[in-house]
């Protein structure tokens, strides 16, 4: 007997068995253009991201916890002259990602379901021209499991160019003095910009605003803390 698609995706994500599937996982395999979801085949991808999905030679994005896909969609139709690559966990995001993709006719970008500390398995050396980290979670308490700290540099050291940048936004204050704070040590790297107020910044005029950044602003009046860090050497 044939194995469902529910199984085989199942299977293919996780080892215990389930009767009842997340729908999302499924729809996975409706966006093979802009959903990559099987590790083997972005690992051997690596080193050749634009020839195997962009076809273009163009420099390559990446942002790491995509969420539902606003900044990622945004990016890729303020920037046509770049490629995205968005990193996000979750079924329905990826599925609800790649529907706004798939809707706007856009070809320059594409969601991976992938962590964002495995980037060096599946990005080679000088590969990306930017990371784009927006709200990631603070782990107040457990600031040792925070997405940006010392060690994250030590990846970007490896598959980021020299002059790269990685941007920052985030609603919790204390994790924007803390970046500051440990920036100053960073011998590769150089912050150049940075703010505590995003959107009453020079900055806001090409500000593109995630899913979180909204509901922020909206619900909580919130300020957005914003960091440039470039890559000096």
């Amino acid at each position: 007997m044939k194995e469902r698609l529910e199984d085989t995706l199942w299977r293919h994500f996780f080892t215990n068995p389930r009767t009842n599937y997340n729908p999302y996982m499924v729809k996975l395999v409706e966006y093979p253009k802009h959903i990559i979801y099987d590790k083997d085949i972005m690992d051997s991808y690596k080193g050749q991201w634009n020839q195997k999905a962009f076809s273009n030679n163009n420099p390559i994005y990446l942002e790491i916890g995509s969420g539902s896909g606003n900044f990622a969609i945004g990016m890729a139709e303020k920037y046509p002259e770049r490629n995205h690559l968005a990193l996000e966990i979750r079924f329905k995001r990826l599925v609800l990602s790649a529907n706004k993709a798939v809707k706007r006719n856009l070809n320059n970008v594409v969601f991976l379901r992938r962590r964002g500390e495995e980037i060096t398995n599946f990005i080679e050396n000088g590969e990306i021209e930017g990371l784009y980290i927006n709200f990631p979670d603070p782990w107040e308490g457990n600031e040792k499991n925070r997405i940006l700290q010392p060690k994250l540099f030590e990846l970007l050291d490896v598959i980021m160019n020299v002059e790269g940048t990685l941007f920052f936004k985030t609603d919790h204050d204390q994790y924007y003095s803390d970046v500051l704070e440990f920036s100053k040590d960073l011998e590769n790297y150089e912050v150049i910009y940075h703010t505590p107020d995003l959107h009453n910044s020079p900055k806001a005029v090409d500000n593109i605003r995630t899913e979180f950044e909204d509901l922020f602003i909206c619900k909580h009046n919130k300020n957005i803390n914003y960091i440039e860090i470039k890559k000096i050497k």
